[in-house]
């Protein structure tokens, strides 16, 4: 399923108050995977989590072992990590962006668009970035245009709308 035990959920932005707490930018829809996870990781630092709470759109987390300012600060700039197992429960039919990042994209008539390097939120629905040999490729994540995604095999079938791709 995933090529990794361990997923990215954010990224510190700063210290938040004098305990030692710390300011996330969470990179997912809900801070359900923070709450979840007994323990965060950031780069090769395991630290047990206290506390989670919301502070807006960001995420104030209070770790065991962090407990001043300064120390909170070591933390300033790096990446959050999660084991998968605690991400919230998917519904029938949505995957996690991490699922999809790497798999190979075809049109029905199978025809190679590239690999999904990246996926942007818009509100109304999420846009595929698309690298391959037309360049980038920019696919809406709705089902007009999205036809199957097959994780377990790696790739996902497209009928992308006319003018989605260059030069076609």
């Amino acid at each position: 399923m995933f090529r990794d035990s361990l997923v990215v959920i954010g990224q510190t932005l700063k210290s938040f108050g004098i305990n030692g707490e710390i300011k996330i930018r969470p990179f997912t829809e809900t801070i359900a995977a923070f709450k979840r996870s007994p323990a965060l990781i950031f780069d090769d630092l395991t630290h047990k989590v206290l506390r989670v709470r919301h502070q807006g759109d960001m995420v104030v987390v209070s770790l065991e072992g962090i407990d001043t300012r300064e120390k909170a600060c070591t933390l300033v700039g790096k990446f959050v990590k999660t084991e998968v197992k605690n991400l919230p429960p998917k519904k029938e039919d949505e995957y996690y962006w991490v699922e999809l990042i790497g798999l190979k994209v075809f049109t029905k008539e199978g025809i190679h668009l590239g690999e999904i390097t990246h996926i942007t939120p818009t509100g109304a629905n999420d846009v595929l970035h698309v690298n391959g040999p037309s360049g980038e490729v920019l696919l809406p994540m709705i089902d007009d245009v999205v036809i199957d995604v097959d994780v377990s095999e790696g790739k996902i079938i497209v009928d992308p709308l006319e003018g989605l791709i260059p030069n076609a």
